[in-house]
């Protein structure tokens, strides 16, 4: 009988090639102690590096960044095709929990997946003049990563040069089911199974001929013209775990909504996640009364879904995502970005600070947040906790001028 699939041996895997990249025994205790007593920023992972924050004594900030080789596309397109080829391809790899059997090259076609130590190399903010050498900052990121994989290994695909949807696209693509049905495989077929055989029109066996056809039944009256008594009065509860009646409700009428808008020639606004399309829902008349549910479902307090329903107004779905959670964006589009913003910055020569999907110039009070609709949502923070301002666009020096601008007529109000 298989074994289940788990995912703990990437951690393990990952691990153990820190370790050797490390050389040094006492940094791995020296990041241990780190994470114990140092409050580690957001785990960011990018194609070819991760990277996190650490603080220091004095107030500054330690940004320590493990890079990491990326594969090929030749590479990666073998690691497909040995995926692909399995009968179970889907259970394996077809879900961001990825089965650790492919921490094993000979399952990926001999191209390992997990880093080798001679594909790591490290470094930090701490001792800048040590680029390259670990310290225990970044041992203590990898330390992170590695513990992010023991759950959610599907970091790593994008950690190599590849995102793991992707492969979920390419095996959805290629038929592949749970189970191995569909997926393509190699080799004799299983369960004495025989392979199917191409018979050319030629040799075809003649169709039979063809029976007559049932007779058509009588017409039934269905009654549709009658009359037809209406219910009255509050209908029961639906029984849990349906939504009660006031949601179906409100279901009904935002599905209602939805379909006039097309009939009407307009499209519907595209909602990246769950929690940009709440924001949609809550701007209608249909979906105030359930604003105190959104606030529960998404942890926001009042200010919080304030700004939430602000992000939104400016920017669409796209605003209201990029308001809930940062996410990761490849380097070249902030260092591209950095770049279009820096003659317009009143401090020139003050830090930006790049996170996630977030620029942030402290000095001038401004953030610019990269959406999932590829547009820069711009923040300003005049109470000390950053709000959306209206503005947002592709360009990032756009975003950061519509930012200066609400700066402007914050100033001027009284």
């Amino acid at each position: 009988m298989n074994s289940p699939h788990t995912t703990t041996g990437w951690a393990h895997a990952l691990s153990s090639a820190l370790a050797r990249a490390a050389g040094d025994t006492a940094l791995p205790d020296a990041a241990r102690r780190l994470l114990l007593t140092a409050e580690a920023g957001p785990l960011n992972v990018n194609r070819g590096f991760a990277t996190t924050k650490f603080p220091l004594p004095g107030g500054r900030v330690a940004r320590p960044r493990l890079l990491v080789a990326e594969l090929t596309d030749a590479d990666w397109d073998r690691v497909e095709t040995a995926i692909r080829a399995r009968p179970d391809a889907t259970a394996v790899a077809g879900t961001a929990a990825v089965s650790d059997l492919l921490t094993d090259p000979a399952h990926t076609g001999g191209v390992p997946l997990v880093p080798g130590p001679e594909d790591i190399s490290h470094t930090c903010t701490c001792a800048p003049e040590a680029a390259g050498a670990a310290c225990p900052h970044s041992v203590a990121l990898g330390m992170l990563l590695a513990e992010r994989l023991r759950t959610t290994p599907a970091a790593l695909f994008t950690l190599r040069g590849r995102p793991h949807q992707h492969v979920k696209k390419r095996l959805r693509a290629s038929g592949a089911a749970p189970g191995g049905a569909g997926a393509p495989m190699h080799g004799p077929p299983v369960s004495g199974t025989p392979p199917a055989v191409a018979i050319p029109p030629q040799a075809q066996t003649p169709a039979p001929p063809s029976l007559p056809a049932p007779p058509i039944p009588d017409p039934v009256d269905l009654g549709l013209t009658g009359a037809r008594p209406v219910p009255t009065g509050a209908l029961a509860e639906p029984p849990a775990p349906l939504p009660a009646a006031g949601a179906l409700d409100a279901l009904a009428a935002d599905a209602a909504h939805r379909a006039g808008a097309l009939l009407d020639g307009q499209e519907p606004p595209a909602c990246p996640g769950p929690g940009s399309d709440i924001a949609r829902f809550l701007a209608l008349p249909h979906g105030a009364p359930f604003r105190q549910a959104a606030m529960d479902r998404l942890g926001l307090d009042i200010v919080g879904m304030g700004h939430y329903r602000l992000a939104h107004t400016h920017g669409g779905p796209g605003g209201a995502a990029a308001y809930l959670e940062p996410f990761t964006v490849d380097h070249d589009v902030l260092a591209d970005a950095q770049a279009r913003i820096q003659p317009l910055r009143p401090a020139a020569t003050a830090p930006v600070v790049c996170e996630h999907n977030r620029l942030t110039d402290d000095a001038a009070g401004i953030q610019l947040r990269y959406g999932p609709d590829g547009r820069w949502h711009p923040y300003r923070a005049p109470y000390g906790v950053w709000q959306p301002v209206p503005g947002p666009s592709a360009d990032p020096a756009r975003a950061y001028r519509a930012a200066r601008t609400a700066g402007r007529a914050n100033r001027r109000t009284p």
